[in-house]
């Protein structure tokens, strides 16, 4: 420089700026950006993945429900009057009464009209908390959890449909065997000597023909009934001691339907709990990568084979979720 500029600072050093990076450097700082931009963009669109599949599941326990709901109002339809009181009356050609095979149909027909009430009333009350729990658990936990814990709860709530589905199914056939498949009158073997009893009585036809119109004298001369004697104390007392016990086993059985669906609920409940749903989910893809290298590592038509016949997000492999608190 000229003597005039020795000891006068250059621009550079008057405006302080720093020196500029290498271009290695520089690079090295775009590359990280870049990656850490990826890397955003993934997981969001991982995120909305994870959304859209939780909508899809929401979807399905939506239907499930409606399902549950319908088969609930066609269940309670056989606990109507007039279904059931064709089968009560002890004098009905339909009544349950009059035999072992009778009361046995008609004891399995209540229960199996329980059991499906109760299935359903548990998927729909289920239902309607991890529709809540599982958007919540995606906001606050990770949406990959909730996905993930709502489809191994939608598995097991659709075995609980197929259960009922299969009582309901039962319920309809025992329902038509005890209103066309059974003997509606049965041979009477003692209706002669009580017919023989009652008009030795000195009654006329019409003060107990009323009382004797279940009983009927066939062209042969044997004699028919279509349910019980009124007359007969046995007869009442069978009545009596079989109804009691048929309301007791369905009054056990809706208790106990309802006792497992509440401990169903606090297991769900538990599940969707946050450390709970971390720990889970944890486990859950250290075992979905174990099934994925094990799958990768077969020869390459087997692997190709079981790619096609194995989902790899199913959790049904997965051996369950944790045990629930007793």
């Amino acid at each position: 420089l000229p003597p005039r500029w020795e000891g006068v600072p250059s621009a550079r050093e008057s405006l302080c700026l720093p020196a500029a990076a290498p271009p290695s450097r520089r690079g090295h700082m775009w590359a990280n950006v870049n990656a850490q931009s990826v890397h955003q963009q993934n997981a969001v669109s991982l995120m909305q993945v994870d959304m859209l599949q939780l909508g899809v599941l929401q979807t399905q326990m939506d239907n499930l429900s409606v399902q549950a709901t319908l088969i609930i109002g066609f269940a309670l339809s056989m606990w109507a009057g007039e279904t059931l009181m064709p089968l009560l009356e002890d004098d009905s050609q339909l009544c349950i009464w009059k035999s072992w095979y009778h009361l046995f149909f008609a004891s399995v027909f209540f229960i199996f009209v329980a059991v499906c009430i109760s299935c359903c009333l548990i998927i729909v009350s289920i239902v309607s908390y991890i529709k809540q729990a599982a958007q919540e658990a995606a906001l606050i936990v990770s949406t990959g959890a909730a996905v993930a814990v709502t489809r191994q709860h939608l598995n097991t709530l659709n075995y609980y449909f197929v259960v009922a589905y299969a009582s309901f199914t039962l319920s309809a056939v025992l329902l038509i065997i005890l209103y066309v498949g059974l003997p509606s009158r049965l041979p009477a073997d003692t209706a002669e000597h009580r017919l023989s009893e009652l008009s030795g009585e000195g009654e006329s036809q019409e003060g107990w023909g009323s009382e004797l119109e279940s009983i009927v004298e066939l062209f042969d001369g044997t004699f028919s009934i279509t349910c019980l004697d009124p007359r007969n104390p046995r007869d009442n007392a069978v009545r009596d001691s079989w109804g009691a016990g048929i309301a007791a086993a369905n009054t056990l059985v809706i208790l106990s339907m309802s006792a497992w669906g509440y401990r169903k609920f606090l297991f769900v409940r538990q599940s969707y709990k946050p450390l709970q749903l971390l720990s889970w989910f944890v486990t859950y893809q250290t075992e979905q990568k174990q099934k994925h290298d094990a799958v990768a590592s077969l020869p390459g038509n087997r692997r190709s084979r079981i790619d096609s016949e194995v989902d790899s997000t199913d959790t049904s492999a997965r051996g369950g979720l944790p045990t629930s608190p007793k």
